[in-house]
């Protein structure tokens, strides 16, 4: 016979009595969260978003002409000494980055610092015979000429020694500007004439693209106009740039003018000698359907923008074309004069409801300043 104690019988019932009450608190709670995110999703999508327009406009723009060019440093230079000596320091090598102002190389100076003691000695002894010959003079002992004499021999003393601090100075040579080292053309050791070589460097923040411009556009560029610069070797990378010189003589035989075009290259990304292919605004007219380049929302590879059609933001796909300035064209089913939303488009959703709390005029265009 099975002996049951009667604290385990009444452990069991216990359980059965408070299983569907537990069922029924976990039912009701789960439904509670369902609903309360129900009403979230509800709100979320009633939510008006806050927004700024621009109209789409009809306009004639120059379409993009592609030439080809090539990177120089700005400002390129050849360092050379300005007086003979030794090298007895030269703390750089090729490659090496230096500041406007740093030291490339040192000369020594035993002869010179010799030389300045003597001068210095004899500009001493004339300022000595200089303010007894004017005791002289106000005693009238000696003549004005006599006096102008002496002050003449003094500034003479005086001159050599400045002549040779100035030498002196000279021995410790220095960069020009920030830039680079690309040559090295001497070392430790070695004596240099006055003007030889010491160093080559070029100035890399910004660099300039040298581009042949047929004669049959340049006409239509001039000096601070804007263009776009890519660069296959880096990707197709694209820097903006502006015209800084054109030189108006033509090569004899390609009947082409040099045009230098000015980007900005502090993260030394661009180097000298690299292929480069600009873009010009300056071909023949086209009529296209523009909107500013904020309205183009990019997003999972496709692009699209956001009309507002009775209160809501509809999307509608776009294939962007030709940019000018601060405007872009579209093509799309859209006309000349609707608003689309160029701020606040980032988080929108395909009929979302939407105020518009402010309006951009696409004539306003951006002007960037020029260096």
């Amino acid at each position: 016979m099975i002996n049951i104690r009667p604290n385990v019988l009444y452990s069991k019932k216990i359980k059965q009595q408070y299983f569907p009450l537990s069922t029924i608190i976990l039912i009701f709670h789960v439904t509670g969260m369902f609903l309360l995110c129900s009403e979230c999703l509800a709100q979320e999508r009633e939510f008006t978003a806050p927004v700024t327009v621009s109209r789409i406009v009809q306009m004639d723009v120059s379409q993009p002409v592609k030439m080809v060019g090539t990177v120089f440093p700005l400002r390129e230079s050849i360092v050379a000494c300005e007086v003979e000596g030794l090298v007895v320091e030269f703390p750089v090598k090729r490659g090496d980055s230096v500041k406007n102002g740093q030291v490339l190389a040192t000369l020594r100076t035993t002869s010179l610092e010799i030389q300045l003691k003597g001068a210095k000695a004899d500009k001493h002894l004339a300022l000595i015979e200089y303010e007894r010959a004017k005791e002289l003079y106000e005693g009238e002992a000696i003549s004005h000429s006599e006096l102008d004499e002496f002050e003449t021999k003094l500034v003479a003393q005086e001159a050599k020694v400045e002549a040779v601090e100035d030498n002196i100075g000279k021995c410790t040579i220095t960069a020009p500007f920030d830039g680079r080292i690309t040559e090295e053309y001497t070392e430790v050791g070695q004596w240099l004439n006055k003007g030889d070589r010491v160093v080559s460097m070029l100035e890399m923040d910004y660099v300039k693209v040298r581009v042949p411009v047929p004669e049959k556009y340049i006409q239509n560029l001039k000096v601070g106009d804007e263009c776009k610069v890519s660069f296959p070797a880096l990707g197709g990378m694209v820097r903006d740039g502006h015209i800084i010189h054109i030189v108006p003589q033509a090569n004899a035989r390609s009947r082409t003018f040099p045009v230098y075009i000015k980007l900005d290259n502090k993260d030394e990304m661009i180097k000298s000698g690299m292929f480069a292919e600009a873009t010009f605004e300056i071909g023949s007219l086209l009529s296209a359907t523009m909107i500013l380049k904020d309205g183009v929302v990019r997003r999972g590879g496709r692009e699209f923008i956001f009309l507002i059609v009775d209160g809501k933001a509809i999307e509608v796909p776009v294939k962007t074309g030709i940019a000018h300035k601060n405007l872009i064209q579209i093509m799309a089913d859209v006309k000349p004069g609707q608003d689309v939303v160029v701020r606040g488009n980032e988080r929108l959703r395909n009929a979302q409801n939407v105020q518009i709390t402010g309006r951009i005029d696409p004539d306003e265009i951006d002007e960037k300043p020029r260096n």
